[in-house]
């Protein structure tokens, strides 16, 4: 049994990653969050995730996982925080915590170790999904195109929490969370959707750790 742990920022992609690695019929989900997985199953893989990265998944500690590391283009992360959280981002959300969870993902995104992969949310549905068929194919999960088809599953983030007929407010925040990850599997970069205030917007755009990874991210205000 190999563990698999997917991590990155909230508002990131995580859980609808997980749900769609979770089809996989080698591959047991486990879903409520955590960093740690401590049950066993018979099948060949066993997968969590949790919306943080920290430096210790990358030590001693975490050698034994498959790290799959996910980031997303900060306009759109922190214009749904915005929505979430009306505009009182708590610290636990913040810019800073970002920067330093893009620090990370530069440092890793090149790397040769065959136990961690790094991935854009925006690159997840290019080429019909082929960049994250690449990872599969790297680990050796076993899947047929059906897992990109949410219409074929139920997929489940809080164990218990019912999938609404309909889009609820975004206050509704498991039943929301819940309706989202049940969506067909598309990009949710929306340019519609963009909501940021001026130092968000200020921050974001000159960041050179941020550039690094999305150097065209100023196109992405110009309708601000």
């Amino acid at each position: 049994m190999q563990k698999i742990l997917i991590c990155g920022f909230p508002h990131s992609g995580t859980s609808i990653l997980k749900s769609i690695i979770g089809h996989c019929e080698d591959v047991e989900e486990i879903y409520t969050e955590t960093n740690k997985i401590h049950c066993t199953t018979d099948k060949k893989f066993i997968l969590a995730k949790w919306p943080y990265i920290y430096k210790k998944y990358f030590d001693e500690e975490y050698d034994d996982y498959i790290k799959i590391f996910i980031i997303r283009n900060p306009v759109f992360i922190f214009s749904s925080l915005n929505k979430r959280f009306n505009y009182k981002i708590p610290d636990d959300h913040s810019i800073e915590l970002y920067i330093d969870t893009v620090r990370l993902f530069n440092k890793y995104k090149n790397t040769n170790d065959n136990n961690i992969y790094t991935i854009r949310y925006e690159d997840l549905f290019q080429n019909n999904y082929q960049n994250l068929k690449n990872i599969l194919d790297n680990i050796g999960i076993s899947y047929t195109d059906d897992i990109f088809d949410n219409s074929k599953y139920r997929n489940e983030i809080i164990p218990g929490c019912k999938l609404l007929s309909e889009k609820p407010n975004n206050s509704q925040h498991g039943e929301y969370r819940t309706w989202q990850i049940n969506q067909s599997f598309v990009s949710n970069n929306d340019v519609s959707k963009i909501d940021l205030d001026t130092f968000q917007i200020e921050t974001l755009i000159n960041n050179k750790h941020i550039l690094k990874i999305y150097p065209d991210i100023g196109i992405d205000t110009q309708s601000i």
